[in-house]
């Protein structure tokens, strides 16, 4: 939209601005020029949702049970008064503390919005009745005259209506952090990019040049800023692998619990032996036996602790379930700038007549080396220090030395770069100016696309005038007559010029930024600018960019090995972003590039068609992050968004794990992440990426070690119900929760923390359709229970007690099957480290907290056997003898070798990586 058309829409005054009375009425129309806030859920919402859970719905309908049955009468020689609701109590015990558990972390409330809302300017000048005023940012509306400088953060979406040398970083939209320059006249098609509408300056970017006046066009919602933000409140953030796969597991759980007590009260209704309500509590302990009540909180647990590991790391992890997450990713998609780049200027190459320069180290630090044909160069030759110092006397950044070789940069990046290539090569800005007169300075603009600098100074022992000129290759080369050479000045001829220009199309092609350097000695008159910049004498040319960093290849190869698959989204130049994809070993054969109007012209099914051949995406908008990571999605890959501006945040909410940076990232990509990394190091996604594969394996092995030692307990009370209760005494509600919950739950909380196997990094990548149990795993479930299941019938049919009362022999058979079913899953606990290596293999001792664990463990439960004030509770008022504590212990180690024989057979075998 040309500047007139906006001006006639908007009814601006270009000389006066709006009125007072305009402003009153547009703002009743359009509202304050900020986001709305987010609503957010409320305390009670949030611990109500807590229990929500079908397997917490069924240990509340259990707890119902057990304080209905307990109301009703006791049994004979059965606990009495408070004693009697044992049973509710402790099961209602656990229930409240996994619903707070659960409560405080999702107190972590999203604040996306919110940082959004800080990006608006706090104030700003606008021209309104004729002046300038310095106004609230938030009540500016469209139609205002808003006048910008350097150092300002524009306060709305502006259609520039005059600008002198306006440059603005947009990195906050686009990703880049390359001044952008303004160009009110220009032709800006209507379906350009961000990046490319140089006739506007967005809200929340920052003024780093020049000054200029724009009208207000957009405010609010309706801005740039406010599009993202629209996207991010209306994304939908999905369920995590592990949230899903523990959403089926309890409802596969659930049924299966309520089935086997529903066919236990059946069963025991028909033979009419023990009264209903007996039944009922009866069913209850199965309903108990079955659902492992300790993982809600041992999940929760193991992931809490993989996030302090994650943060010794420099990840900070916001989301609980985002630490495993990492681990089955399939497919990375990652910012560029900042990301796997430094996102800082770097000259890579000094070329001079006769000689090209490799230069060494990186854009933040003067430490580097120079090097001619792979040999390091012990000094530069003249000419090459004579180009570096038309570099650095042309240009207008500024250089902070810091301890060390560090250097800290203020101003233009592109010349901050030219600085520091003149520290290394000893040609020091300020020290060069002590000698010089500044007499003129033509500043660099998008027209001219180069900068002159005219000195007075001392040379041979005499005053001279000298011109030295920076800019396009393209555009200085042209009022080039001479060259430099180590012979000294020649004339340009055009095979000189020729071979200028081609080496300066190679170096483009590297994705290198060039810029040549030239200079001219004047009269010792006055100073024309005409004069200034023709007939130049040609001195050499940089080659910058903005290189990758250090640590990111090793990590890319890292994770291509793990089967995953690393994806640049950017918005920088698809052959620049090509050539830091080919170094950082990106680019694989048969790879495509697309760029934001590839995307356009795409639907979604031609773009999924070639989404997998596809390793760089540049020249994109927000909208376009956010449509490659949902249409990753529909294919069933797990995507994790690595970005570090406001244009990621849609995109990083969306994926199934968002990771934003934290040096350099903004507070809109942080707060709408799931990790953020603290060293900004993409080499620490793939540390997240081991630890997540970690911690869901060790999940797996809590699991398998809760439900084989749960299958034993169903399995016993479930056949226990078809014999006389005199006989085979059933286990009790409150017994079974001691196992689940007391003697399980620190083997399980162990397991948690295990040390990663060997090999983690060279398997696929978890499906994110598999289930959390394999085929193998609930065979080995399956084994285990009925072992543990037959043990505990064995001590039942034993004949051991010849001689002792029905009570003595009930208790003391009660108190073995207690016993075995608390001691025997902490021996299997040891079995449950490896689904392939042996225990013995591993070393009993290689996790000590294991071994802790089961000691305090059986500690604990030997304490319910012999403290008199816990037996009558737990039914285990009885003496016991050697005989019964060697029958006990010998057969609690079942479980091991029926487990190391399924290793030695090879089952639960990992599938080896697919290539990524």
């Amino acid at each position: 939209m040309s500047v007139a058309d906006v001006v006639r829409e908007r009814g601006t005054d270009l000389d006066r601005g709006l009125t007072t009375e305009e402003v009153k009425r547009l703002r009743e129309q359009f509202g304050p020029n900020a986001l709305p806030a987010p609503p957010k859920p409320s305390v009670i919402k949030q611990i109500l949702a807590q229990f929500l859970n079908p397997l917490v719905g069924t240990l509340l309908v259990a707890a119902g049970i057990a304080v209905g049955v307990a109301t009703m009468g006791h049994e004979p020689g059965g606990p009495r008064g408070l004693a009697r609701f044992s049973d509710a109590i402790a099961i209602l015990t656990i229930v409240i503390l996994n619903a707070f558990i659960g409560f405080y972390q999702e107190r972590k409330a999203e604040k996306a919005l919110d940082a959004l809302m800080k990006l608006s300017a706090a104030r700003c000048k606008v021209r309104r009745s004729g002046e300038i005023v310095h106004a609230d940012a938030r009540q500016l509306v469209p139609g205002d005259l808003v006048l910008l400088e350097a150092g300002d953060k524009v306060p709305a979406d502006l259609r520039l209506v005059c600008a002198t040398e306006l440059q603005t970083v947009e990195g906050e939209l686009t990703g880049e952090s390359t001044p952008v320059e303004k160009q009110v006249d220009a032709a800006v098609p209507a379906d350009a990019g961000v990046g490319d509408q140089v006739t506007m300056a967005f809200s929340g970017t920052t003024v780093v040049h020049g000054e200029a006046r724009g009208v207000v066009v957009a405010t609010g919602r309706e801005t740039q800023v406010g599009r993202v933000g629209k996207m991010l409140s209306e994304v939908v953030k999905q369920q995590s692998p592990l949230e899903e796969r523990l959403d089926q597991f309890s409802a596969q759980i659930l049924w299966v619990t309520l089935g086997l007590s529903a066919l236990l009260f059946i069963i025991g209704f028909v033979k009419g032996v023990v009264a209903w309500h007996v039944l009922l509590l009866t069913a209850v302990s199965v309903a108990v036996a079955v659902i492992p009540e300790g993982l809600p909180a041992i999940t929760s647990i193991t992931l809490a602790l993989g996030m302090q590991r994650m943060a010794q790391r420099g990840a900070v992890v916001r989301k609980l379930a985002a630490v495993e997450t990492l681990g089955c990713a399939t497919v990375i998609c990652t910012d560029k700038t900042g990301t796997l780049t430094r996102n800082e200027m770097t000259v890579r190459s000094l070329v001079v007549e006769g000689l090209d320069i490799e230069v060494t180290g990186d854009g933040g630090h003067a430490a580097g080396e120079f090097r001619a044909a792979g040999e390091t160069m012990p000094a530069l030759p003249d000419a090459a220090k004579q180009a570096v110092m038309a570099a650095v006397l042309a240009n207008t950044a500024s250089l902070l030395r810091r301890p060390g070789a560090e250097v800290q940069l203020t101003g233009d990046p592109t010349e901050g770069a030219l600085l520091v290539l003149g520290e290394k090569a000893g040609v020091h800005r300020e020290e060069a100016m002590k000698g010089r007169e500044s007499l003129l300075t033509i500043p660099f603009n998008s027209a001219r696309k180069r900068m002159t600098v005219v000195t007075r100074e001392r040379a041979d022992g005499a005053d001279v005038v000298v011109s030295r000129s920076k800019g396009a290759i393209d555009v200085l080369l042209p009022l080039c007559t001479k060259c430099l050479t180590a012979e000294g000045v020649v004339p340009l001829d055009d095979a000189r010029r020729a071979a200028i220009l081609a080496k300066a199309e190679a170096m483009s092609a590297k994705a290198l930024r060039v810029l040549a350097m030239a200079e001219r000695r004047l009269g010792d008159g006055a100073v024309d600018r005409d004069e200034a910049e023709r007939e130049l004498t040609y001195l050499g040319m940089v080659g910058m960019i903005d290189p990758p960093r250090a640590e990111v290849k090793a990590a890319v190869e890292a994770a291509r090995v793990a089967g995953i698959r690393v994806v640049m989204i950017t918005g920088d130049h698809p052959i620049t972003a090509v050539a830091i994809a080919k170094e950082l070993g990106l680019w694989r054969e048969g790879a495509r590039a697309l760029t934001g109007d590839d995307m356009r012209a795409m639907d979604d099914a031609a773009l999924g068609e070639v989404l997998p051949q596809v390793r760089v995406f540049a020249r994109v908008d927000p909208e376009h992050k956010l449509r490659i990571v949902q249409l990753l999605q529909g294919r069933h890959d797990v995507v994790a968004m690595t970005g570090d501006g406001v244009n990621d945040a849609p995109a990083i909410k969306q994926a199934a794990i968002g990771v934003a940076m934290g040096r350099g990232g903004t507070d809109v990509a942080r707060e709408a992440a799931d990790m953020v990394l603290q060293d900004d190091n993409f080499a620490t996604i793939v540390e997240a990426v081991r630890e997540g594969r970690a911690i869901y394996r060790n999940i797996q092995k809590s699991i398998f070690f809760l439900l084989s030692s749960n299958a034993g307990l169903c399995i016993a009370v479930f056949t226990a119900s078809f014999f006389s209760p005199n006989a085979v005494p059933p286990l009790t509600a409150l017994q079974i929760l001691w196992i689940n919950l007391v003697t399980n739950g620190l083997p399980a909380l162990a397991l948690g923390v295990d040390p990663p196997e060997s090999g983690q990094m060279q398997e696929a990548p978890r499906a994110p359709e598999a289930p959390i149990m394999g085929r193998n795993d609930w065979i080995g479930i399956m084994v285990v229970g009925a072992l543990m299941a037959a043990a505990a019938m064995v001590i039942y049919t034993l004949p051991i007690w010849a001689g002792s009362t029905p009570h003595e022999a009930e208790r003391s058979k009660l108190s073995m099957v207690f016993t075995l079913l608390a001691l025997s899953p902490l021996a299997h606990a040891f079995n449950c480290r490896s689904r392939t290596a042996s225990i013995f293999k591993l070393g009993v001792f290689s996790n000590p907290l294991l071994v802790v664990a089961v000691v305090v463990s059986g500690a604990i439960h030997v304490m319910a056997l012999v403290v008199p004030g816990l037996q009558p509770v737990f039914r285990t008022d009885h003496d016991w003898t050697a005989t019964e504590v060697a029958v006990t212990v010998g057969l609690s180690l079942l479980p091991v070798p029926a487990i190391e024989l399924a290793k030695l057979i090879g089952l639960g075998r990992p599938k080896a990586p697919a290539a990524a």
